[in-house]
């Protein structure tokens, strides 16, 4: 899906952890028509944490489920562990109670399923500044 909408008032610095291509090459699309800068893109846990330490980003979209050993809940415990106040929101299929009580102990800013609703997204980082 294409999301049309005006500009938001600050450019945010956005991470795009997805471990599916389309779905992290759609996103970022979107993402920019928003006005937000990807500063990257990383498909496992180890890549997330690493680019969150490297580009400080505004925010970061993680998923749940990642290429390699590291999931996202993990990632997002890590980048906490170095970051404690840069927000994290989730974006997965994972949905689940079980899932969301284990990401709910690292501190999102958000929990949102797929596929994402884009308006809601755009106020959740909108909102951040």
């Amino acid at each position: 899906m294409i999301f049309s909408c005006p500009p938001l008032p600050w450019p945010p610095r956005v991470l795009i952890v997805e471990d599916e291509r389309i779905i992290a090459l759609a996103t970022s699309a979107n993402l920019k028509r928003m006005g937000c800068e990807v500063v990257g893109t990383a498909a496992t846990g180890e890549q997330a944490v690493e680019y969150a330490v490297n580009t400080k980003p505004d925010v970061v979209l993680m998923d749940i489920m990642l290429e390699g050993a590291m999931d996202g809940i993990e990632a997002a415990s890590r980048i906490r562990e170095r970051h404690p106040n840069m927000p994290i929101i989730y974006c997965s299929a994972y949905t689940d109670a079980g899932t969301r009580v284990l990401a709910a102990k690292t501190g999102p800013k958000a929990f949102m399923g797929k596929p994402l609703d884009y308006t809601a997204l755009k106020d959740l980082i909108d909102d951040l500044q």
